[in-house]
C-alpha cells in the first residue's frame, strides 16, 4: 500500500507518522509544565515547570521542522530549492582519496552499523544491571529503525541520478536512514557516556566527538550522491527528536517511579545509572560505556 497516496495532501499530512509523536510528547510535556506551575505537588515532585517546557518546546520545534522538511521534500519546494545546488557542488569536488574516506564513513553509519552497536551496548548494560539504560538504547535503536522505514514509504521522494552515485541504494531518499539513526544512537551513547563523566573537558570531548562523526555521515551521504541535502538534514533533526523524546520519557518515569517508592529520588536503588543520577559517586560503570561505543 502506498501510504502517501492514503493520506490528503498538505504539509501536515507528509511524514505525519514521524511528527505526530513529538506532537502529542508537547503537548503533554507542556500541560505538565502548567500542573507544576500552578503548584500541583505530585507534579512538581517529578521535575520544576521549567523542565518540562523546556522539553515541550525542543520536541515542538523538531517536530515541526522535520514536518516542513517532508512536505517540501513531497512536493518539491521550500528548501529543496538549495538540493540541486549542494549535490553538484559535491559532484564537482569529488577525489579519489576523498571517495576512500567517504565510503568507511558512510559503512560505519549505516543502519547495520548502528543497529549492531546498539545491540551490543544495550547487552553489555544489561549485564551490568544498567536496565533502564540497556531498555533506553534498545528502545532508540528500535524506534529509529522504524521511523526510518515509515518515513521513506510516507514521502516516497527519488534518490538523486542513478549515474552519479557512487554506492548502490534502492529504497526512497527522505529520510536519510544514516544521518536518523546515527543521530539517534550515537546521541543516546553519547548521553549516556557524559552523564558518567565529571570533568567538563572530557564532556565537551565526548560531545564533540560525536557530533563531528553524526556530521561527517551525513555528508558522506551527499558526497556519494545518494542523498538530497534536504534529507540528510530531515535524518538529523527525526533521529534528534526521537532522541530527546526517549531520553525525558526515561527521566521522567525514573523520577516518577522514585518519588512513589522512596518518596524522592535516593540513588541508593541497584537499578541506579549515570542517566538517572548523573552526580552520583556511586555508579563505576561509566568507562565500560566508552568500550562498547
Amino acid at each position: 500500500m502506498n501510504l502517501r497516496a492514503a493520506l490528503p495532501t498538505g504539509m501536515f499530512s507528509h511524514y505525519w507518522q514521524a511528527w505526530l509523536p513529538y506532537a502529542i510528547a508537547a503537548l503533554l510535556l507542556g500541560t505538565l509544565a502548567g500542573l507544576a506551575a500552578l503548584h500541583a505537588t505530585g507534579v512538581r515532585r517529578i521535575a520544576p515547570a521549567g523542565t518540562f517546557a523546556l522539553a515541550a518546546l525542543a520536541l515542538a520545534v523538531l517536530g515541526g521542522l522535520a514536518a516542513i522538511l517532508a512536505d517540501a521534500a513531497a512536493e518539491g519546494d521550500g528548501l529543496t530549492v538549495f538540493d540541486r545546488p549542494t549535490w553538484q557542488w559535491f559532484i564537482d569536488h569529488r577525489s579519489p582519496a576523498a571517495t576512500a574516506v567517504a565510503k568507511v564513513v558512510t559503512t560505519v553509519g549505516s543502519t547495520l552499523v548502528m543497529g549492531v552497536l546498539a545491540g551490543l551496548t544495550a547487552a553489555l548494560l544489561w549485564w551490568r544491571r544498567r536496565r533502564g539504560d540497556a531498555v533506553l538504547t534498545a528502545v532508540v535503536a528500535a524506534g529509529a529503525g522504524l521511523i526510518v522505514v515509515i518515513g521513506k514509504r510516507a514521502v516516497g521522494r527519488q534518490r538523486p541520478p542513478a549515474d552519479f552515485r557512487l554506492v548502490t541504494e534502492t529504497n526512497a531518499s527522505f529520510p536519510s536512514g544514516h544521518a536518523l539513526a546515527s543521530t539517534a544512537i550515537l546521541g543516546t551513547l553519547t548521553v549516556l557516556l557524559v552523564a558518567g563523566t565529571r570533568p567538563v573537558a572530557a564532556r565537551i570531548g565526548v560531545v564533540a566527538a560525536a557530533l563531528t562523526l553524526i556530521a561527517a555521515i551525513g555528508i558522506s551521504r551527499l558526497y556519494l550522491g545518494v542523498h538530497w541535502a534536504t534529507d540528510v538534514l530531515g535524518g538529523w533533526l527525526t533521529g534528534a527528536g526521537w532522541l530527546l523524546l526517549c531520553v525525558v520519557a526515561r527521566r521522567l518515569w525514573r523520577s516518577y517511579r522514585d518519588n512513589a517508592q522512596h518518596g524522592g529520588p535516593t540513588g541508593n536503588d541497584p537499578g541506579t545509572t549515570d542517566l538517572d543520577h548523573p552526580g552520583a559517586s556511586d555508579v563505576p560503570d561509566a568507562p565500560a560505556d566508552g568500550a562498547a561505543s
